[in-house]
């Protein structure tokens, strides 16, 4: 039976309080006046995702809200003046949309640590001394710790996947052009993608099903797939153990595993950190000169390197990551879908993060890069915990396979696995 408005009404409300009641630096950045109104009314037309209560990353723009992309840079940003494409269609399937969340700086950094308007910690870890992850840090943290159904982020090179797995919720990129880009303000063009958030999968099948008119096969059998043994050796001890895990199951489930040779991870960084750090560069050149006093060391550390880039270099790492795409094209077309550890680590402290921020970030990426070079979806589960110990720290399968419906199809049929 659908709620009552009094419900609906109540339901954002008290999503709200939980919002407040957390550690300072939560993840929400502005809330909507008009959500509570809209709650009660049941939204726009019912559809789909009627009810569903949904986080926008400071990054897509939401109508009446300024777009600050995490910046002191843009403080002046105006409201708005209509949502972008995939607000929209969130909205025309029924979602209420609460308001905006926290990210890392310009979306161009993986920690999530943003100083200028405190950040989200990890709410995964009691101590609240871990990082989100990001940049999709508000996405990944309003979701786990209950005070929206569904997040909205963008990953360039991981950050939706990086932040949903680090605090143990479902990450979605899908294949390049599946999500309308208008209305999200780039960071690297040629690497851009939308992404979907929520604590379980079935809601982002859901939103994923209405944001593109299309249907993903349920009943999806798995039959061969691919295992990134690179990635898994390369992992700390807790995230390949839980990985294999779910490995061992599937072969238990007569599963045919196959190794898989991706693309060397240097190759693919250096690649994309070209092609990305030059495109930034490109994009936010007219910020960086007007107002560059005002973005985080950090970002306008890298900005500066990507202005530095030579066309050459910039031609070369394209044509690789060209290459590289083609790669993983003719790797996936010989299994059902690929997995592997979507981090190879555990959240790393705050303190961590601080103290060795080129070691971390380039920790969390890792794994994650090669989707957006190649253009393929790529999926993040998080791993139950052994035995269903609460105690763990979140560990996330990475799916990759060719197509979104086969992506979210593996997905399902992963999760009917006993490992679930």
């Amino acid at each position: 039976m659908p709620p009552s408005p009094v419900d609906r009404t109540a339901d954002v409300e008290r999503r709200r309080s939980l919002a407040r009641s957390l550690v300072a630096g939560g993840p929400w950045l502005r809330w909507r006046d008009t959500a509570r109104t809209e709650a009660a009314a049941g939204g726009r037309p019912s559809g789909p995702l009627e009810r569903t209560l949904v986080a926008v990353k400071d990054l897509v723009a939401v109508a009446g809200l300024p777009l600050g992309a995490g910046t002191p840079a843009r403080a002046a940003a105006p409201p708005s003046p209509r949502d972008a494409d995939i607000v929209a269609r969130l909205r025309a399937a029924g979602a209420v949309v609460l308001g905006t969340v926290a990210l890392h700086e310009l979306a161009f950094g993986t920690t999530g640590i943003n100083d200028h308007f405190g950040f989200p910690v990890n709410p995964a870890d009691g101590d609240h001394e871990r990082i989100p992850g990001g940049s999709s840090s508000g996405s990944a943290v309003a979701v786990a710790d209950g005070s929206c159904d569904l997040a909205v982020g963008t990953d360039t090179g991981g950050s939706v996947r990086i932040p949903a797995a680090l605090c143990g919720v479902v990450g979605f990129k899908p294949a390049r052009g599946s999500y309308p880009l208008a209305g999200v303000l780039p960071l690297s063009p040629s690497l851009d993608h939308l992404g979907l958030l929520a604590r379980t999968l079935p809601p982002v099948v859901t939103a994923h099903q209405a944001l593109t008119g299309t249907s993903v096969d349920a009943g999806l059998a798995i039959r061969r797939i691919g295992v990134d043994r690179a990635g898994l050796e390369a992992a700390r001890p807790a995230v390949a153990e839980a990985v294999e895990r779910v490995l061992r199951t599937l072969a238990d489930g007569d599963a045919e595993l196959v190794d898989i040779a991706w693309p060397d991870p240097a190759r693919v960084r250096d690649a994309s950190t070209t092609v990305m750090f030059a495109e930034a560069a490109e994009v936010h050149r007219a910020l960086l000169a007007e107002a560059g006093s005002l973005i985080g060391a950090d970002v306008a550390e890298r900005l500066r390197k990507g202005a530095a880039i030579d066309a050459a270099t910039r031609a070369a790492a394209t044509a690789e990551a060209a290459a590289i795409a083609r790669e993983v094209q003719e790797a996936l077309a010989g299994v059902d879908a690929v997995v592997g550890p979507t981090v190879p680590v555990t959240a790393p402290t705050v303190a961590e993060a601080r103290s060795d921020p080129a070691g971390v970030s380039a920790a969390l990426v890792s794994n994650t890069r090669l989707a957006n070079v190649a253009g393929v979806p790529a999926l993040t589960l998080p791993v139950p915990p052994r035995n269903g110990a609460g105690s763990d720290l979140p560990v996330g399968l990475q799916v990759t396979a060719a197509s979104d419906r086969q992506t979210l199809g593996i997905g399902l049929a992963l999760q009917r696995l006993p490992a679930w």
